[in-house]
């Protein structure tokens, strides 16, 4: 019976250690937001006029791979349209701004989604930038 006791504590021990995506680790996930402006030709094409990072841009983190799910943290983008999450535990994180887009005389905003998996304590983990097209 002793053994039983002491086996059943070990492995809850281990389990218990076990913790999920969020705040309280060493990582991090950081990238950039751009703003690409297009136009379009005389000819009927579409050919990009010139792009600059997004600064101010709100970029939100949520502490799992759902995209459905409410975000947990937001970000501002630097003045280099840069942002970064700190302190991250490892997990399935996904990452999303807001793209602004028009057709005919309606603008409404979409998401864009990024999901990374932080796989090691006391990394750096870059996530591909944040293109955003905005149309003239």
């Amino acid at each position: 019976m002793k053994r039983i006791v002491i086996l059943l504590v070990i492995v809850i021990g281990f389990t218990s250690c076990e913790k999920e995506s969020g705040e309280g680790g060493t990582s991090v996930i950081e990238g950039k937001a751009y703003k690409i402006h297009t136009y379009q030709t005389t000819q009927g094409q579409i050919d990009t006029l010139y792009y600059q990072l997004d600064a101010g841009k709100d970029v939100f983190i949520i502490y799992s791979d759902d995209e459905t799910a409410i975000y947990d943290d937001e970000f501002e983008t630097d003045y280099n349209g840069r942002y970064r999450f700190e302190f991250l535990r490892k997990g399935k994180y996904t990452i999303y701004t807001y793209a602004d887009s028009s057709d005919m005389n309606t603008t409404y905003d979409y998401p864009v989604f990024h999901h990374i998996e932080i796989k090691s304590n006391n990394s750096t983990n870059k996530v591909d930038d944040f293109v955003i097209e905005k149309n003239q």
